[in-house]
């Protein structure tokens, strides 16, 4: 044995006692990252269930025909929650059921702060059912009760039956043809209509402020619809050989109109 064996030897031994010495410090490393993860998570939780971070304060802004209680009682903000919790996508969504709500916005702000921003349908007609009168959006559903028609367009409908807020009173494409028909209306033939009426068989009527009738016809399709147009051309040449202000008309039948049927009155 040589004297440089002896040396490498006698080096191996003395560096030996080195590994246990580097597995100590890093097993004192992992439990220092684990008592630090573990402090954060506490911290985190222990944040989370402050009660300066839960919902105190709503304040809700845009609203008209809906109180704030409502507004509130719809999202049903929970207690217990804390904000960090909450979605504002799904307290929009709960807001949107709420029938006078067009759109809704839902903000939320540290620590406590839930503010909601809320636009209105505005009433396009009234529907009447009986004696009772509600307000129909542009959708043609249902708002609430109406306490007044004012110049909106009045749409009847006897044979409606129980009537519910956000429930579909009339077709809206229907409708945004009706609030058109009577918009124009008086310009065209110096006459107004008063009111229209929609039967069980969705027989479109329109009550003239002379008195008397125009019978539109069936309005169930796009096509029965559409048909509007040519009708309105046929009673506009029909004002050429008739007064529609002042003749005894009883009624208008433009269900053909190829051959509008004028009924007058005391003819049989």
């Amino acid at each position: 044995m040589t004297v440089g064996t002896v040396a490498k030897r006698r080096r191996r031994t003395a560096a030996a006692p080195d590994r246990p010495a580097s597995t100590t410090r890093g097993w004192i490393w992992a439990l220092f990252q684990i008592a630090v993860l573990a402090g954060e998570s506490f911290a985190v939780l222990f944040l989370l269930a402050q009660p300066a971070f839960r919902p105190q304060h709503l304040t809700v802004s845009g609203t008209r025909h809906l109180t704030p209680a409502q507004v509130t009682s719809t999202i049903n903000l929970p207690a217990d929650r804390n904000i960090f919790f909450l979605d504002h996508r799904q307290l929009e969504q709960q807001l949107q059921a709420l029938p006078w709500v067009r759109t809704a916005s839902v903000s939320l702000s540290l620590p406590d702060r839930v503010s909601v921003r809320i636009t209105e349908w505005q009433p396009s007609a009234v529907l009447q059912v009986g004696e009772a009168t509600y307000y129909v959006n542009d959708l043609g559903e249902v708002l609430d009760p109406a306490t007044e028609a004012g110049g909106l367009a009045v749409i009847n409908r006897p044979d409606f039956g129980t009537v519910r807020s956000g429930q579909h009173a009339v077709a809206g494409e229907l409708l945004a043809m009706l609030l058109q028909i009577r918009s124009g209306f008086s310009s065209a033939f110096k006459i107004s209509l008063m009111s229209f009426q929609i039967d069980n068989r969705e027989i479109l009527t329109a009550q003239t402020d002379r008195g008397w009738t125009i019978i539109f016809g069936q309005m169930v399709t796009s096509d029965d619809r559409a048909s509007l147009e040519g009708k309105l051309a046929a009673l506009r040449a029909l004002s050429g050989r008739i007064d529609l202000t002042s003749a005894p008309i009883q009624y208008i039948n433009l269900e053909n109109p190829g051959a509008p049927a004028v009924q007058m009155r005391g003819r049989r």
